[in-house]
């Protein structure tokens, strides 16, 4: 599973990316990637709720084994005390198994934790990712809408050739922003 949320997070990466790149419009782009984000959280927060049900189980289950183990230590003992060794040697052979058990249980529920925090990391990561998206967003001018019906006057239209402008200046910078974070840091 860990594996699992390491490619969702690659996936939400990888996709956001390519979409950037080839983006006509910032803002819409930025709020796919929002949303893909938001999605990749919702899974991770689900794998990351069973990992944590598994560690948890099989801590018990490993517990139980290791009780279990010290059970077979008492029922050797009392074999011992009524003369039946053939007994004792079972009870000590089973007790053996059972704390053979209880370590691979554990064992496994360590690698559970391990993976649960593995993928807070990327819960982390993402959640890093969506604030930095929504900081774009939020730094991006609302969209105008075009009034309908005006009709467009000498300093509207000038005005409407530097809004132009200004945003093609605002997609350079975001395209050269994100040139500058894709490139790998030394």
């Amino acid at each position: 599973m860990c594996e699992r949320a390491k490619r969702v997070g690659q996936l939400v990466t990888s996709n956001v990316e390519s979409l950037l790149d080839k983006a006509s419009d910032p803002r819409k782009m930025l709020l796919l990637m929002r949303s893909e984000i938001e999605d990749g959280l919702v899974a991770l927060q689900g794998e990351r709720t069973k990992a944590a049900r598994k560690a948890e189980r099989l801590s018990t289950n490993a517990k139980a084994k290791a009780d279990g183990a010290e059970e077979w230590t008492a029922k050797a003992k009392v074999a011992l005390d009524k003369g039946r060794e053939d007994l004792a040697r079972s009870a000590l052979m089973a007790r053996e198994g059972d704390r053979k058990l209880a370590a691979q249980l554990e064992a496994e529920a360590r690698d559970a934790r391990a993976e649960v925090s593995e993928i807070e990391k990327a819960i982390a990561e993402l959640e890093a990712k969506r604030a930095e998206t929504q900081a774009k967003l939020d730094a991006m001018p609302a969209p105008v809408k075009a009034s309908v019906g005006a009709a467009p006057t000498r300093s509207s239209k000038a005005e409407s050739r530097l809004d132009n402008v200004e945003a093609m200046e605002r997609r350079m910078d975001f395209s050269a922003s994100r040139a500058e974070q894709a490139s790998p840091v030394d």
